[in-house]
């Protein structure tokens, strides 16, 4: 499975290329929002494994789509012209989140398919036929997205495997919940959440302590020691595992619990966070192969 890390800084992808030349990171760009296209499209190329490009519908969405400019689809297909030769695959501009999205979105995907791009088509609707529109025409990959009345497990659970049963590669989009991504024959995700747990002071990592088969931890660093709030995971101050967290960082990162603590901490916070999920990335691949035996096609 390949798990994409939404938008990060270049420095982070970097440093991470540094200490593991052999296992880069998986990266989602975003066109809405995204400044140094360059730098990862161009410069740093190398430096990345799998590298998507997003149009960015999920975000203006939820703030600014209504504002769009007029041009906006224009704007995404000349981007992608020059640019899609960088990505391992582009989504298509979706537009339109609703239950009845699809032919809206399917004009876009048109559109785009006309200026000689191969965008990944969004499902939108896991209720009607709208996942067997996209295997009638020939898919051989296609991205789940938001969806009205949320994407519960069973729904998510027939939808997905109905193309893997098809041989059609999925993309999740913004799901990296361990136990939905160990059961499903998901080939691909991305997670913006490394970034979200960082505003809330918060990071993540495997605990090798644990005899669970799912070790994640949440740790979080409180403005005050004595704080206590178990809804944020363990206080770092009176965790039972600090020595070990301690070691785990300096052992993988090269970085003390200085750094997470220090006047840069939200970047180094958010480079253990990404640490986690390229570990679990790694952890879900394995187990959909030797647990699971989900196959996919290279």
């Amino acid at each position: 499975m390949l798990l994409h890390i939404s938008s990060p800084l270049i420095k982070q992808v970097l440093e991470f290329y540094a200490l593991y030349p052999n296992w880069p990171l998986n990266v989602l760009l975003s066109f809405a929002i995204e400044k140094y296209f360059q730098e990862f499209q161009e410069i740093h190329r190398k430096c990345i494994c799998s590298l998507i490009l997003d149009s960015g519908a999920y975000t203006l969405n939820k703030s600014i789509w209504a504002k769009r400019p007029k041009d906006i689809l224009r704007a995404y297909a000349n981007f992608s012209e020059f640019s899609s030769k960088y990505y391992n695959f582009i989504f298509n501009l979706d537009e339109d989140f609703t239950l009845h999205g699809y032919d809206a979105n399917m004009f876009n995907q048109i559109e785009l398919e006309e200026a000689n791009l191969d965008p990944v088509p969004v499902v939108h609707n896991l209720d009607n036929d709208e996942p067997d529109r996209f295997i009638d025409l020939g898919y051989d990959l296609v991205a789940i997205g938001q969806c009205e009345g949320g994407r519960p497990f069973k729904k998510l659970e027939r939808v997905v495997n109905k193309f893997y049963e098809k041989n059609i590669k999925v993309h999740l989009f913004g799901v990296t919940e361990i136990e939905l991504l160990d059961k499903l024959p998901v080939w691909s995700c991305d997670s913006s959440s490394w970034a979200q747990y960082v505003k809330y002071g918060q990071v993540m990592w495997w605990n090798s302590e644990l005899i669970d088969w799912n070790p994640m931890e949440v740790i979080y660093f409180p403005k005050r020691q004595v704080e206590h709030d178990a809804s944020r995971g363990s206080n770092y101050w009176d965790y039972i595992y600090q020595e070990q967290f301690d070691h785990y960082i300096e052992k993988n990162l090269g970085i003390t619990v200085d750094h997470l603590l220090g006047s840069n901490k939200e970047y180094y916070r958010g480079f253990v966070n990404i640490l986690f999920y390229k570990e679990m990335e790694r952890y879900i691949t394995e187990r959909h192969k030797k647990v699971h035996g989900f196959i996919f096609d290279e």
